[in-house]
């Protein structure tokens, strides 16, 4: 096992996270709300707390707006839309 595994699963969770938020808001251009709680069944996690430090992470980076502590809804900025890999 790679010293850097974890650190690629947190990559990888980052990057469904966001994309979880693109496709909930319908691919619409930021400022476009939508509720944790659909992030969460979208991504099938129980852990809200995982989800709700991808969502601290992802706001700390400027990936992400949040509303609440702990967050109830997020959206992504113009910079998170940037960093979604292209949909063909």
């Amino acid at each position: 096992m790679s010293i850097k595994a974890p650190a690629a699963d947190a990559a990888r969770f980052i990057s469904s996270l966001l994309g979880a938020v693109h496709e909930l808001t319908g691919r619409r251009q930021p400022p476009t709300w939508t509720h944790v709680e659909k992030v969460q069944r979208k991504l099938g996690t129980e852990n809200r707390d995982a989800v709700d430090a991808g969502i601290r992470l992802a706001v700390a980076r400027g990936w992400l707006r949040s509303d609440g502590d702990p967050p109830t809804s997020v959206t992504l900025t113009v910079e998170g839309v940037r960093v979604l890999p292209p949909v063909f």
